[in-house]
């Protein structure tokens, strides 16, 4: 059972295809109205690097304009937009940051899709040693890869001093933990494997300064399509040997 659980839990990893040949330079430019045409232009450091796309379906475009740090230049920045088994995502390789389809209807419309119905992907790196981690939010959940590669669950922020959190995926039983110990490694894997197969996860925490229950269900639509490019993406956030 649970080597079983850790192929579905890492499996994901390698179903991002590898074949598809990412372009250098975009076919799609666009020049937003900051770009200035007597300045050079400068490409904007890639936190993800690869040599391929992170799906079939993928596209990459380029938008230029003014390089508000400096004022000297304008920067080239690299997003692909694409979908995996049929669920939409943006990725800005910059940062590693992306949207991905978190409702059915959604269309990652900045307008009109509800803010906070999408999974919501950010990644951080130490640049004392180049280790990163990244992590994947939607309501009061977030599931991530800390930089040792070990995954995580943590529910809310600011949580009130000696509370605790709970979890529930579908009707399983829920799992709670203190808010000073959170959930172990053994439970975030145990918890990441249900929530691949679940249709709705109900988190539950207790926020400074007001001690009483927040409750907030989750539509898990789209999130093995989320997990799936959020390990793509931690391992493509260092140089391509």
């Amino acid at each position: 059972m649970i080597k079983s659980q850790f192929l579905a839990l890492f499996g994901a990893l390698f179903l991002i295809s590898t074949s598809v040949k990412a372009e250098v330079e975009c076919g799609d430019i666009k020049y937003d109205k900051s770009y200035k045409k007597n300045l050079p232009i400068e490409n904007e450091p890639d936190f993800i690097r690869r040599d391929t796309l992170l799906t079939p379906t993928g596209k990459i475009k380029c938008e230029v304009s003014l390089n508000y740090r400096t004022l000297t230049s304008n920067i080239k920045t690299k997003t692909e937009n694409g979908s995996i088994k049929g669920i939409l995502y943006r990725t800005f390789y910059s940062d590693g940051s992306e949207s991905v389809q978190g409702l059915k209807t959604n269309t990652l419309d900045y307008v009109k899709d509800k803010y906070g119905t999408n999974w919501s992907i950010s990644c951080k790196k130490d640049e004392m040693d180049d280790s990163r981690w990244c992590a994947l939010d939607k309501g009061d959940l977030r599931v991530g890869i800390w930089k040792d590669g070990t995954s995580f669950i943590s529910i809310g922020s600011e949580h009130y001093p000696n509370s605790s959190a709970t979890i529930r995926i579908d009707k399983n039983k829920p799992i709670t933990v203190s808010e000073k110990s959170g959930f172990t490694t053994a439970q975030s894997t145990e918890i990441i494997v249900a929530l691949l197969s679940g249709i709705s996860v109900l988190t539950r925490y207790q926020k400074w300064p007001y001690q009483s229950d927040i409750d907030n269900p989750t539509d898990l639509y789209g999130f093995p399509e989320a997990w799936e490019l959020l390990n793509a993406i931690y391992k493509s956030s260092t140089p391509i040997e």
